[in-house]
């Protein structure tokens, strides 16, 4: 592990949400899995403690009072059903944040402008998330269109790349 702020950051980061992403799990596929218990829970006549204790019997031992309080709002609100989003929507903070940022490395076969650059930048972002570094790079062997890379994910949309997937495609191999 590296040794900064930002890192030691992320660390508590990640261990203060961790209980709450198990806990929200927990609910969310018992609400998910159990007809019943969703039926009660979702009722309106039925009252706030009794959803309580029911959502009391799902949380691991040592869940954080906060997330109890959390769900015992949903409860109220009758907003259970909105567990998986706001489940799916933690888990991507927690990954971007507490991994630190991504670095999202495009390469152009001529050098970009600043407006494409930006477009580029806000599409990558709503793709990726907001937490990228961006390294844009030139390399005329592309011949055009882009190469992306973040983190494991590579995108090829260059010139070169399309040729050389029509070659393997046709079978016909390039001359060393």
């Amino acid at each position: 592990m590296e040794r900064t702020p930002e890192a030691y950051t992320r660390g508590i980061l990640a261990a203060v949400l961790e209980p709450w992403i198990d806990g929200l799990s927990k609910v969310g596929a018992a609400y998910v899995s159990n007809g019943d218990l969703r039926a009660r829970l979702s009722d309106p006549a039925v009252e706030p403690e009794t959803k309580a204790g029911l959502l009391e019997g799902l949380l691991p031992d040592g869940s954080p009072q906060e997330l109890r309080n959390f769900l015992h709002i949903l409860a109220a609100n009758n907003d259970l059903g909105f567990v998986d989003d706001i489940l799916t929507q933690l888990t991507r903070v927690v990954r971007e944040e507490a991994g630190g940022p991504q670095k999202a490395v495009i390469t152009s076969a001529v050098e970009l402008d600043e407006d494409e650059k930006e477009k580029i930048r806000a599409r990558l972002i709503e793709r990726f998330g907001a937490n990228l570094e961006f390294i844009f790079a030139v390399d005329p062997e592309i011949l055009g269109g882009l190469v992306v890379q973040v983190g494991d994910k590579l995108i090829d949309d260059s010139v070169r790349g399309r040729i050389d997937a029509l070659r393997q495609q046709l079978g016909v191999r390039t001359r060393s």
